[in-house]
């Protein structure tokens, strides 16, 4: 039986909540990225999560690269944030849109596993 796209979304955000949620700062930075992302864009959010600095250095690296991997599994940019900025910038708008679009799909449910996991 083949999985629905929803379907391959939840297994790949179950994967990355059981893999991070336990990460100090990386439910918080999970439940907060789609609001980054609508009030500024992907690329802006996805630049955002790099240059994070301090005690939110690994839960931003962590959600970056889960981010990343989802559009690369998608095959919308590399799984490299440089690679992926660098495919953005010479992308047509409905591409960029597209993996907004899929980012935010896999967020959502990111978001309810993050929090299920850590109340488990």
């Amino acid at each position: 039986m083949t999985q629905t796209l929803d379907q391959q979304r939840a297994q790949f955000a179950w994967g990355c909540a059981s893999r991070n949620a336990l990460v100090d700062g990386y439910r918080e930075l999970a439940k907060g990225a789609p609001a980054l992302i609508m009030g500024n864009g992907l690329m802006p959010a996805l630049a955002h999560y790099q240059s994070r600095t301090g005690a939110n250095k690994k839960p931003a690296e962590l959600l970056l690269a889960d981010m990343l991997q989802w559009l690369a599994e998608r095959k919308l940019v590399p799984n490299n944030f440089s690679a992926a900025m660098t495919a953005f910038f010479g992308a047509p708008s409905q591409e960029y849109m597209r993996a907004t679009d899929e980012v935010l799909a896999m967020l959502k449910w990111l978001r309810q596993f993050a929090d299920a996991v850590e109340s488990s």
